[in-house]
């Protein structure tokens, strides 16, 4: 029971042990418990902060990155694994021009071109397959403004495994350019990065050009410096030039020697391009005369469009099926010898500023081939030349040194110099030329050393002949020296010959000169005569009918003088003795009077003679006016001889000088007819003296033959050019070009030509004129030409006569005639200046004579000259020189026309309105055209309308005037004319009168 008691009590106290264990364990617990529930609940605090500050943190970074993305230039994608568009940012929406507009949803091939999406598409594809998950590519597009955009893309595959992944982090620091995926990336976005490369693109694409440029320019200089031969050198330039441009032909055309045509020697055409070549060979510029224009002016001819050219060209270009066009000349020495062109046939082209340049290079690359290998070509033919001068030369020629050893030999075979020089033994002017010469050439080696060239002359005794040598010595360098030897026997004889021929054809030629001298003297003196009181005559006759005979008497008598002169100046130009003397000259009055000349021969054959100077002429020149005379006068003599109808028409007009004076022109007078014409193997034939150019039609004409002849001589002694063109039994026009002529503008001059414009007469005022002659007439003729009341006259019919009057009285002026019997003109004149009292008065020499030796002398004694037969103005020219205070001029007035009292017919009182209407309207406007002008032939027009007006209204008024007019026309009375002419606003305006009387009446 104890025991069991006892077990109880155990038990029982083992369990209250346990359970007191249990509960200090529990208590434990409970502490430790609430231990962790105060940590657990610190610690929930602090998460929650952390969270807090961890979210903050992640918005910030959300907020920057956000910031990043849309502050950078680059456009961003993120696409699904099918293209479409997840995010962009804002530079996309700005660069696609929508800034408000989202593109989520839309497929990335939207945003390329069309023909680049399937290549994109499959480039995409290609880097998914091979596991490529980052990679670069460049794709050209189009920009909103349809300008084109170069973008780098840089596309990535990413995956949430991408941030973890070492390789995929080393390449987008650029360590690596491309990344393969591992096997368990599993792909789930997307992204590309679009950056702008497009300036350096084109800074890439501008070096590759220019690296292209210079590639094709270095094939082509290298292509000319192969060994190949030229024409295949140039096909291949162009062939190279033609498929780096890819246009459709490249040629080359050069000019013909006289730059009036071109031939298309060079072609290369692109595929499918018909060739032209065969049917462009020797074109004359005159076809397209625009392209030659536009080359000059422009330095090129470019056209995207063919039909903006000139039609001339165009026509030319258009049936080559020419689309657009560049071409470029081919210059020699700055002048234009050709052209080389590039066609487009395919379409319309438009050419980069640098594409033109890289062809203007190539133009001139081919251009300089072209003239070295012209220089090339020209230095063979020199050498071949000068081998052959060489080797045909008979003379010996010699390299030697300083010390005398020779070089080089060459000998002179079959002449007299083998002879002298020997050539066996060896080569040293000691053995070769002889122990005589030796000494001679040593000398002349050592002075033309020194003076750089040397001639010697020697002799040598061939039997019983004397050889004559010349040797002449070139220093080559320091130490060498070329000699010739020449045989100059054969040349010293002839110049003994050509020195007696010289004497005798001189004496010969002094004869000659003498004869014509003294025959031109015996009709210069009767001509005097004739001519002095025609005029004289001419102006003193109020008989119309008489005005006009003596009108011919003189013309015909100044034809006369023009044959003699001509005759004259031929042995003058012959002998070489003809003079040259520059003065001012107005070409307006030679012109007009070598039109008065031929006025009544032209009107006789019913020829239309026209004088026309340009306004580019200058009022005056300098120029030998009486050696331009008789150019002109000659040429239109030989017009008027072979016309039988139509006109012939004296053009005169000026062009720029070749140098580069401002104060000189070229002065260019055409003299163009309608006569028989030359046919051109002629040309030359009738330049010559006495001749006419050959056929049975021509024994029609009179002549001697001369004139052309002098023209010829003259034009060179004034430093001219003639040029003929001509077609048989159609007209021939003769240009001749007085090169280099001086302006010539004084204040004199102006003040001349003011006064004669505005003075009509000119009366000398008492003085007193001496006249020495031992013949009557022609002191006659002075005393008629100056006609004056207020001059009083002192005769003398030889030298002692004068003498012993000036002894007496002292006139104002003197003129002297030089052949006198006894005391000459020259001896007189002599004495009268070597006297105090006498030499102060101006005298001119009075002469027939035309020997240069004596007008020499004139020249230096006399204070001028006047040449029989003379004429009033010349007269007159030597008074308002040496009496200028003894002249009065009388202004021009217009002087009142005078009209008979007549009645006025009934038809023309009807018509009177219709009469003024036609005056007013029509013939009033050519009048002021014509009205002091003097233009003849038209004047005369004038006239005839003005008949047939009074005609056909019976206005007896009208019909007065067009006589007078005619009169005056018929006679060649200047003054008359403009007279005439200076009324007719006096005639309208007296029928008007008329017929405002008739309405009042």
């Amino acid at each position: 029971m104890n025991k069991e008691i006892e077990l109880t009590r155990r038990k029982l106290e083992r369990e209250k042990a346990a359970r007191e264990e249990a509960e200090q364990l529990l208590e434990k617990k409970s502490l430790e418990l609430y231990n962790s529930n105060v940590k657990l609940k610190e610690l929930n605090n602090s998460l929650e902060t952390l969270v807090e500050k961890r979210t903050k943190a992640l918005r910030e970074t959300e907020l920057e990155y956000q910031t990043m993305v849309e502050s950078i230039n680059d456009m961003i994608f993120r696409l699904d694994m099918k293209g479409n568009i997840l995010f962009t940012n804002q530079i996309v929406s700005k660069f696609f021009g929508s800034e408000q507009k989202s593109f989520e949803g839309e497929s990335i091939l939207n945003f390329l071109p069309k023909d680049e999406r399937k290549r994109v598409y499959k480039h995409f594809m290609r880097l998914y397959l091979k596991r490529t998950c980052i990679s670069y590519f460049e794709i050209l597009t189009k920009s909103p403004q349809n300008t084109d955009i170069w973008l780098r893309l840089n596309i990535q595959f990413s995956s949430l495994r991408c941030k973890f992944c070492d390789f995929k982090q080393k390449a987008l620091f650029g360590i690596n350019n491309e990344v393969k995926a591992e096997k368990n990336c599993d792909f789930t976005e997307i992204i590309i990065v679009a950056h702008d490369i497009s300036e350096r693109k084109k800074h890439e694409i501008e070096i590759e050009y220019n690296l292209r440029q210079q590639i094709i320019l270095s094939k082509i200089s290298l292509n000319y410096n192969s060994l190949d031969k030229f024409e295949k050198k140039t096909y291949e330039a162009l062939r190279n030039i033609g498929e780096h441009t890819d246009v459709s032909r490249v040629y080359i055309f050069e000019d013909g020697k006289d730059g009036l045509s071109t031939t298309n020697t060079y072609e290369w055409c692109n595929e499918g391009i018909e060739p032209q070549i065969d049917q462009l060979q020797h074109v004359p510029y005159s076809v397209f005369p625009s392209w030659k224009k536009i080359l000059k002016k422009n330095g090129l001819i470019y056209s995207e469009d063919i039909s903006e050219l000139p039609k001339d060209v165009y026509d030319i270009l258009a049936p080559q099926d020419i689309k657009s066009i560049v071409v470029l000349p081919l210059l020699t020495h700055g002048k234009i010898t050709g052209f080389m062109g590039f066609d487009e046939c395919r379409s319309k082209r438009v050419w980069k500023k640098s594409e033109i340049e890289l062809l203007r290079t190539v133009a001139n690359i081919i251009s300089n081939n072209f003239l070295r290998h012209s220089m090339q070509n020209e230095l063979i033919e020199r050498e071949k030349e000068n081998r052959i001068i060489i080797d045909s030369i008979p003379d010996v020629i010699m390299h030697v040194d300083k010390s005398g050893k020779i070089i080089a030999l060459k000998s002179a075979q079959g002449s007299n110099l083998s002879n002298l020089i020997k050539e066996e033994g060896s080569k040293t002017i000691q053995t070769v030329l002889g122990s005589k010469l030796v000494s001679l050439f040593e000398d002349a080696i050592q002075t033309c050393l020194q003076k750089g060239r040397h001639q010697v002359d020697f002799k040598n005794l061939n039997w019983d002949e004397v050889e004559y040598y010349e040797a002449r010595l070139v220093k080559l360098n320091e130490k060498e020296v070329l000699i010739i030897i020449r045989d100059v026997t054969v040349i010293k004889e002839n110049e003994k010959q050509l020195e007696i021929a010289k004497n005798k054809a001189e004496e010969i030629a002094k004869m000659k000169t003498e004869f014509l001298a003294n025959v031109s003297h015996e009709i210069r003196t009767p001509l005097n005569a004739i001519l002095g009181f025609s005029q004289w005559l001419q102006e003193n006759t109020e008989n119309d009918l008489h005005k006009g005979y003596l009108s011919s008497i003189i013309n015909s008598g100044r034809n006369l003088l023009d044959v003699l002169n001509n005759i004259l100046d031929l042995s003058k130009l012959e002998a070489g003795t003809i003079d040259i003397e520059y003065n001012p000259m107005n070409i307006n009055e030679i012109v007009s009077d070598i039109k008065l000349v031929f006025e009544t021969e032209v009107n006789a054959k019913g020829l239309n003679l026209k004088i026309t100077v340009d306004k580019s002429v200058p009022a005056y020149v300098l120029m030998d006016e009486l050696r331009f005379y008789q150019i002109i006068f000659n040429l239109v003599s030989n017009a008027v001889k072979f016309t039988d109808k139509g006109f012939i028409h004296v053009f005169a007009f000026a062009t720029e000088s070749d140098s580069s004076n401002d104060d000189e022109i070229n002065l260019v007078v055409s003299v163009e007819d309608t006569g028989i014409g030359i046919k051109e193997d002629q040309y030359k034939r009738i330049f010559e003296s006495f001749t006419q150019q050959h056929g049975e039609s021509n024994r029609n004409y009179e002549g001697t033959g001369l004139g052309l002849t002098i023209v010829d001589g003259l034009l060179k002694k004034l430093k001219g050019t003639i040029h003929i063109k001509s077609e048989e039994n159609k007209g021939t026009t003769f240009t001749v070009t007085f090169n280099n002529v001086k302006i010539y503008q004084t204040q004199e001059i102006n003040l001349r030509a003011k006064e004669e414009n505005d003075f009509i007469q000119k009366i000398v005022e008492p003085c007193t004129i001496m006249i020495v002659d031992d013949i009557d007439f022609n002191i006659d003729v002075l005393k008629a030409l100056i006609d004056s009341e207020h001059v009083r006259f002192i005769e003398a019919k030889d030298g002692t006569l004068a003498l012993a009057k000036l002894g007496i009285e002292k006139p104002d002026l003197i003129f002297m005639d030089i052949r006198m019997p006894g005391l000459d003109g020259f001896e007189v004149t002599k004495m009268i200046k070597s006297n105090e009292n006498l030499k102060h008065i101006p005298v001119i020499a009075f002469s027939a004579s035309t020997l240069k030796t004596k007008k020499d002398l004139i020249t230096l004694m006399f204070d001028d000259y006047l040449q029989k037969p003379v004429f009033k103005k010349d007269v007159e020219a030597l008074l308002r020189k040496f009496l200028p205070d003894h002249l009065k001029y009388i202004p021009k007035e217009v002087v009142p026309y005078k009209e008979n009292v007549v009645e006025f017919s009934a038809e023309c009182m009807e018509n009177i309105d219709k009469i003024i209407d036609d005056l007013e309207n029509n013939l009033f406007k050519k009048w002021e055209k014509l009205n002091g002008g003097l233009v003849i032939y038209e004047i005369e027009a004038f006239k005839n309308e003005l008949t047939e007006l009074a005609d056909k209204y019976d206005c007896i008024q009208i019909a007065q005037y067009s006589v007078e007019l005619g009169m005056g026309l018929q006679s060649f009375d200047i003054d008359m004319i403009e007279k005439v002419m200076g009324a007719f606003p006096q005639l309208i305006e007296k029928l008007k009168g008329v017929a405002e009387n008739h309405k009042n009446g």
